[in-house]
This record gives structure tokens, sequence and C-alpha cells, in this order.
């Protein structure tokens, strides 16, 4: 990154070096009452947003934004219809993330208790295409899927979801727009004001 280095993590200029992808993770979630904004209405007429009052019931999300020297950047993401997820989860998502990506991969993520417990801890250190940075406590600002969920629940904003399956298929249909717009990702990247590769220093 432009200032050397994630978390006291290796140097991103030395994983573009070896041919690997940086991927900046984070999970959320998304309730029925979906969040409210401000819009526009006749005048005269409020516009009213009929709830359907069950305000526990949510969809998780996960998702990695990667970025890789020269290649467009990818969004991988999944979503899980009840409960959040737990250490068991992280494994298997790190092996999806691998296989995706078909090359080695640093994981910049948060102090999330399953992120790093001792069990995902364990399977990282058996897998030699794997490096996991840990970024500094209460630092969003620095992970681009911070910006990925604020602009994905605006698309869903101002909207009462009548069932899981309806948001669930709302947010999927956000994720995949995003997916298909790699613009958006560096747009993320560039908002937290870090950057792929550090400035070439002056002789």
């Amino acid at each position: 990154m432009a200032h050397g280095d994630v978390a006291g993590g290796i140097p991103s200029a030395h994983v573009t070096a070896l041919g690997g992808w940086i991927c900046f993770e984070d999970e959320a979630g998304a309730w029925l009452n979906g969040p409210v904004r401000r819009t526009w209405g006749k005048a005269g007429h409020t516009p009213v947003l009929r709830m359907s009052g069950k305000r526990n019931d949510k969809i998780s999300m996960v998702a990695w934004v990667c970025f890789k020297d020269g290649v467009e950047p990818r969004l991988i993401y999944a979503i899980k219809p009840s409960g959040g997820y737990t250490k068991k989860d992280f494994p298997r998502f790190l092996a999806l993330l691998h296989r995706r990506l078909d090359g080695p991969v640093t994981v910049v993520w948060d102090n999330y208790s399953s992120h790093i417990s001792r069990h995902v801890k364990q399977y990282a250190q058996r897998q030699d295409w794997l490096t996991i940075i840990q970024m500094p406590s209460y630092a969003p600002e620095l992970n681009p899927v911070e910006l990925l969920w604020a602009h994905a629940k605006e698309k869903i904003a101002n909207r009462a979801f009548r069932s899981i399956d309806e948001l669930h298929r709302a947010a999927r249909s956000t994720l995949r727009h995003i997916q298909r717009h790699p613009e958006l990702l560096l747009a993320f990247l560039a908002g937290t004001g870090l950057e792929l590769t550090p400035p070439t220093s002056s002789p």
C-alpha cells in the first residue's frame, strides 16, 4: 500500500512481486426492515414505508475484495440466510478463495473472534499459499469492503422485505452487480487511501 504495509504486515510490493492476490475481508448483516434513507416524493406527499415488523430476521454476508497487479479486481462473496459465521466456516471460505483465485493469497481482515481463533490459525499455518494480516483495532477506514457494504445497503434501502428469500435475492442481485463492475472495487480501494503499489521513489 502507499504507506508500505497494512497493520504492520507484509508490504504489498512484496505480495504483488510474488504474483499473489491481496484480499480484504469483512462480514455484514442485512435485516428485513432495511436501512431508511432520504428519498424523493411528490410535493405534499411524504413517502410511506410499510415495515414488516420482523426486526430480528436477517441474512449474513461475507465478502472478499481481491486485488492483483495487472489483473482486474475481483469480488467473491457468500450469503447465509440464517445465523452468523463461526470459526468453522473460515477454513472452508479460505480454501474456496484459493480455488477461485488460483494463486498465493494474502488475506487482510479485522480481529473478529473467529478470525483469530486457534482453529483458523492452525489451518492457516498448514497452507503455504496463505498469509493472513490482522488489521489494526477499530480501523474500518482501511478496509474497502466497508465501502462495499455501504454501497450495497444504499441499493436495498427504503424497502421492507416480506421474507428472507426476498431479501436474499435483493442482496445477491446487488452484489452481482458490483461483481460485474470492477471499477467499483477500485473506487472502494481508492476510498481507503491505500494503493496497490507504493509510489516510485525519487532519485
